[in-house]
């Protein structure tokens, strides 16, 4: 069985050093001088686009939790806001005022099969979309 080796450049080349870990976004092998292996298990390249949802996620998850704290007293989802909430995102599941979520045409699974479907999305979760649509 061959070793693994990292995947990313290094300039013109390839680096080829050995595989610390693999990238949860990608699945690219990258060497401990190319990616953050995370004391969870998690395990991200240095490509801008993994990085990207890497720093994507952590702030998504501070945010969801910030909203839930607000919903708790049936306010916004956005911190400052104090309206009483009017509907529920499809993306987070969090609750906004109407001010700070719109109905798009989003995606949603249906028996194992995605369909378009107007939905109720916050605006924090309609504008982090092109950083997941990228790969």
């Amino acid at each position: 069985m061959a070793q693994s080796v990292c995947e990313m450049k290094a300039g013109f080349f390839r680096c080829r050093n050995a595989a610390a870990g693999s990238c949860v976004y990608c699945a690219r092998s990258f060497c401990a001088a190319h990616g953050v292996l995370g004391e969870d298990g998690e395990e991200v390249c240095s490509r801008g686009p993994c990085v990207a949802k890497r720093e994507d996620l952590a702030r998504h998850l501070a945010y969801k939790e910030s909203a839930f704290w607000l919903n708790q007293e049936r306010l916004c989802g956005v911190a400052g806001c104090g309206k009483e909430v009017a509907a529920q995102c499809a993306r987070c599941k969090a609750y906004f005022c109407r001010a700070h979520g719109e109905v798009h045409e989003d995606f949603v699974v249906e028996e194992r099969v995605r369909v378009p479907r107007d939905t109720f999305v916050c605006a924090h979760c309609w504008k982090r979309r092109s950083i997941w649509q990228r790969t």
